[in-house]
């Protein structure tokens, strides 16, 4: 999708409440931000995670049915779920202590497709708590970084949604590895670091063992 005057507007708004939130240096936003305050939000709100996990096994039964061009919107749709809404919603809420100003960036945030402009936070978070380099994970037999792979598929859904293109099976087998590999190598380690496991349908609790 091109980059027009709404994204734009919305970048300088998430600029503009960075430098006021924080004048002096972001970095400063993430060293205030503790692994305790993300790990309450997820206890708080333990089914955060669902709708990702429904896009996902929707795209199963797709893939299953050999809908494959419809198998990879659902877990591009997935993955973007992974990243936004089960990381960067409590990042942001985290963040903005405003809660009516949370909840407006959140909806912005979770109404764009894509992720680039937000692998920066995203990058530093994992850094800080999880002691992971997001950009440097992979999954075992790729040649390329996890993340690439996301950018990849989602250029491929884009074109799928709106120029009517379609895929066969090798690219949507590639869409439900790069999915279950978003949750497997940057959701769960996360959520463990931070104490907390994931049961069935997707809901998310403290390990027993913490």
């Amino acid at each position: 999708m091109s980059y027009d005057e709404r994204d734009a507007a919305f970048d300088e708004m998430y600029e503009q409440i960075g430098r006021e939130l924080y004048p002096d240096h972001k970095v400063q936003a993430i060293n205030e931000f503790t692994a305790e305050r993300l790990r309450s939000f997820y206890i708080s709100n333990p089914r955060v995670m669902r709708p990702a996990v429904d896009a996902l096994q929707e795209g199963k039964l797709l893939f299953n049915s050999s809908h494959h061009s419809a198998a990879v919107v659902f877990f591009v749709t997935a993955i973007e779920l992974l990243l936004k809404a089960t990381v960067l919603k409590p990042v942001v809420h985290g963040l903005i202590h405003i809660e009516g100003l949370a909840n407006i960036v959140v909806q912005q945030t979770l109404g764009q497709t894509g992720f680039e402009r937000y692998e920066k936070l995203l990058s530093q978070l994992y850094s800080e708590l999880a002691g992971i380099e997001l950009k440097s994970i992979e999954r075992n037999g790729s040649k390329e970084k996890l993340l690439a792979e996301c950018k990849s598929l989602q250029e491929l859904r884009n074109k799928i949604i709106h120029q009517g293109a379609t895929c066969g099976p090798e690219q949507a087998k590639l869409g439900l590895n790069v999915s279950v590999a978003v949750y497997e190598l940057i959701v769960r380690p996360m959520l463990f670091k931070l104490g907390l496991t994931v049961i069935e349908e997707g809901v998310i609790q403290p390990r027993s063992n913490m």
